[in-house]
C-alpha cells in the first residue's frame, strides 16, 4: 500500500537534524484512513511552522533562521486509550523522503506503508503532540532554497492497516541566501559599514513589500513609515538576526494601519533596534532614538458620542490610528529587542519605546524586550493586541502603560525598574479626558514579577477609570507602595465596597513584597489593602526571588487557572518558575 506520496529520495541520511517543538495553527485537515474499507475517522491534525518556539506561524522562512515543527494529533475519540504508534514523515522534493525513527533520527523511505517505523509508540490521549523539527537553520545544513513537506499520523495497537496521516502536508519553504547589495526599497549608503555589514537606509514612507536581510545592517533616517494610512499597504519583513539602527534624535519607524511587520526573530537571533553608537552605551544610556510604532485598526475611545469609527492622533506626528476591527493584524513581532529608544517632543508629547496604538488582536507578539527608554518602555493606546513573554528593563518612566481603551491578554513579564529614573512598573488609564470613556479599558493580565530598585516609585497606579484582572502577579521592592488605586471613577468601577466588587477591577493569587505594599488612603472610597487581602490567592511577605526567578516559597503559592486559550496553565505565580523553564535565558540584553 502506498502512502499517497511519490518522490524520488537520496541516500543521504537525516541524521544530522535533531528536532523537535511548537504549537499548531488554525488550519486542521482532515486524515486520510489506510485501511480496505476505507472507514472514516474524525481524528484531525493541525501544524505549522514556527521561529524557534515563538508564536509565529509562517510558510517559508530566512535561510538564516531557526524553524520548529510539530503538530497537534487530535485523536478519534475511539482511539483515545488505545496504544498508538506515532509517525512522521518528512519530503523534500528533488531530494527524497524521509521518516522519523526512534531518537529522532530520520532514514530515507520508500513510500511504502508497510516500511513505515514509528518513532514512538504510548497510550494515545485525545490530543498527542508529535515533534518534527527543531531549531533547523537552512544556512547551517544546506537547505537553503529548499521545501519542505510533513505528513504526520498515527496507527493503533501495532495495526498498520488502520494508519490515519495528513493527507495534505505542512509546507514550509526554507528561502535561499540573500544576495549581495540593499533590498528594493532601500538605498546603500557609500562607503558605510556597521560591525563588519554594509549599510543600507530606509527613509520616508515606503509603500511596497520591503524583506530586510540579515547580511546587511539598516538605518532610519528620519520618521520612516511603513504602507499609508490604510491605502498603498505594505509588509516590512526582517530576518532572525538583523539589526536596524537609528541617529540620535526624531528617528523612528511607523507601521501604518492596513500595512504590516513581520519581524521574525529567534532566541539565538534575535532582531534589534538600538542607535547608531550602541558601542559607546552604558548603564545610563536612554533615550537615543524615537522608538517602534504600530498603528491599527482596533477600537479606541476618546471620541465624542456617535462617532462611527473612532480614529486618534498619535503622539510625536507618528499617524492616525483606531477602527472598528478588534480582530485587525499588523504582523509580528517575535524575538525583538528594542534598545535605548525614547524621546520626549514636549512633556506630553513623547515616544515611547514601542507605541501599540489601536493594535488588533490579529497581531502576534511574543518574546520582545524594550530596555532603556527615556519614556515608557511599552504603552497600549486602546486596541486588542495579546502579548506574550515580554521583558521590559530600565526604562525611565513607566515599563508598561496603558489607555484608551485597552482591552488585550498579556501574560509573562518580566518588569525590572531603572535604578534613579524608573518611575512605576504599570500606569494604567481607561481615558486621561473622560475617566469613564466607552470602550473602558480592561486588559487581562497574569504572571508578571515586577522588581523595583528600593526607590520613590509605585509598582503600579491604576487610575482614570481603568479596569483589569490581574493574576498569579509577584511585586517587590517599590519604596512608596506595590499597588496604588486612583480617582473615584476606578474604585466605583471595581465594586461598591472593598468586599462587593463587580469583578471589573481584580487582583488574585498575587504576592507583594514592598515595604508599604497599598497606597491607602482615608479619603478613598474603600482600602485598597481590604480589597487585596479579600481575594483569593493572595498574601504579602518578603519575597525570595533569585533575579527574575522564583525560590521555592513563591512556587509554593498557589496560582490561578484560566479559561481563556490565550493563557498558558501554570502552576506557579510570577513570570518564572525555575532556571530550567527561564524563558528570559539565552536573548535577553542586559547591560
Amino acid at each position: 500500500m502506498n502512502f499517497n506520496r511519490k518522490s524520488l529520495f537520496s541516500a543521504v541520511a537525516f541524521a544530522t537534524l535533531g528536532f523537535t517543538a511548537m504549537t499548531a495553527q488554525a488550519a486542521e485537515p482532515a486524515l486520510s484512513v489506510a485501511t480496505a474499507s476505507g472507514a472514516a475517522t474524525t481524528a484531525t491534525i493541525t501544524g505549522g511552522a514556527t521561529i524557534n518556539n515563538g508564536s509565529s506561524y509562517t510558510s517559508s522562512i530566512a535561510n538564516s533562521a531557526a524553524v520548529d515543527i510539530m503538530g497537534t494529533v487530535n485523536v478519534a475519540s475511539g482511539d483515545v486509550g488505545k496504544t498508538g504508534s506515532l509517525v512522521a514523515v518528512v519530503e523534500i522534493p528533488g531530494m527524497g523522503i524521509y521518516q522519523k525513527i526512534s531518537g529522532g533520527f530520520f532514514l530515507p523511505w520508500d513510500g511504502q506503508v508497510s516500511t513505515l517505523k514509528p518513532y514512538a509508540t504510548k497510550k494515545l490521549g485525545a490530543h498527542e503532540k508529535i515533534q518534527v523539527l527543531n531549531d533547523l537553520i537552512g544556512s547551517q545544513s544546506n537547505l537553503s532554497g529548499l521545501n519542505f513537506r510533513v505528513y504526520m499520523g498515527y496507527y493503533t495497537e501495532g495495526n498498520i492497516n488502520t494508519l490515519a496521516y495528513t493527507s495534505s502536508p505542512i509546507s514550509l519553504a526554507i528561502q535561499a541566501a540573500p544576495a549581495a547589495g540593499c533590498p528594493t526599497n532601500t538605498t546603500a549608503s557609500s562607503g558605510s559599514n556597521y560591525e563588519g555589514k554594509p549599510v543600507c537606509v530606509l527613509t520616508g514612507t515606503i509603500t511596497s513589500d520591503t524583506h530586510l536581510t540579515a547580511n546587511n545592517v539598516y538605518l532610519l533616517n528620519g520618521a520612516v513609515f511603513i504602507g499609508g494610512d490604510n491605502t498603498n499597504s505594505a509588509t516590512l519583513s526582517i530576518d532572525a538576526g538583523t539589526k536596524v539602527i537609528a541617529p540620535v534624535g526624531l528617528n523612528f519607524l511607523v507601521i501604518n494601519r492596513g500595512s504590516k511587520i513581520e519581524a521574525l526573530g529567534s532566541e539565538a537571533a534575535p532582531i534589534i533596534f538600538t542607535y547608531d553608537d550602541e558601542a559607546n552605551a552604558t548603564a545610563s544610556t536612554t533615550g537615543r532614538w524615537g522608538g517602534l510604532i504600530l498603528n491599527g485598526n482596533a477600537p479606541v475611545n476618546g471620541c465624542a458620542a456617535g462617532t462611527t469609527v473612532c480614529e486618534l492622533e498619535g503622539e510625536g506626528s507618528t499617524g492616525k490610528y483606531g477602527g472598528n476591527n478588534a480582530e485587525d493584524s499588523s504582523g509580528t513581532l517575535n524575538y525583538v529587542i528594542v534598545k535605548y529608544p525614547g524621546q520626549n517632543i514636549t512633556e506630553t508629547n513623547e515616544l515611547n519605546g514601542i507605541a501599540f496604538q489601536a493594535v488588533g488582536s490579529g497581531t502576534k507578539v511574543d518574546y520582545v524586550q524594550v530596555h532603556g527608554s527615556s519614556d515608557d518602555g511599552v504603552e497600549f493606546f486602546g486596541g486588542t493586541v495579546n502579548v506574550k513573554h515580554l521583558f521590559l528593563s530600565s526604562n525611565e518612566d513607566d515599563s508598561l502603560d496603558w489607555t484608551f481603551g485597552f482591552k488585550g491578554k498579556v501574560q509573562h513579564v518580566v518588569i525590572k525598574q531603572r535604578l534613579g529614573n524608573g518611575d512605576r512598573g504599570i500606569e494604567a488609564d481607561n481615558n486621561e479626558f473622560a475617566f469613564d470613556a466607552s470602550p473602558r479599558s480592561k486588559p487581562t493580565l497574569a504572571n508578571f514579577t515586577m522588581i523595583g530598585k528600593g526607590e520613590s516609585a509605585r509598582g503600579m497606579t491604576l487610575r482614570r477609570g481603568t479596569g483589569v484582572n490581574m493574576s498569579n502577579f509577584v511585586v517587590t521592592n517599590f519604596d512608596k507602595a506595590c499597588v496604588d488605586i486612583d480617582d473615584d471613577a476606578t474604585f466605583t468601577n471595581g465594586g461598591s465596597s472593598a468586599t462587593s466588587l463587580s469583578g471589573q477591577l481584580t487582583m488574585t493569587n498575587s504576592f507583594l513584597g514592598c515595604a508599604s505594599a497599598f497606597a491607602d488612603a482615608s479619603t478613598d472610597p474603600w482600602l485598597i489593602s481590604a480589597w487585596f487581602n479579600g481575594q483569593a490567592g493572595n498574601t504579602t511577605g518578603t519575597t525570595d526571588l533569585n533575579g527574575v526567578v522564583n525560590g521555592p516559597a513563591l512556587n509554593a503559592r498557589p496560582a490561578a487557572t484560566f479559561t481563556d486559550s490565550f493563557f498558558d496553565q501554570t502552576d506557579y505565580i510570577g513570570a518564572v518558575k525555575d532556571a530550567a523553564s527561564d524563558w528570559t535565558a539565552g536573548w535577553v540584553f542586559s547591560d
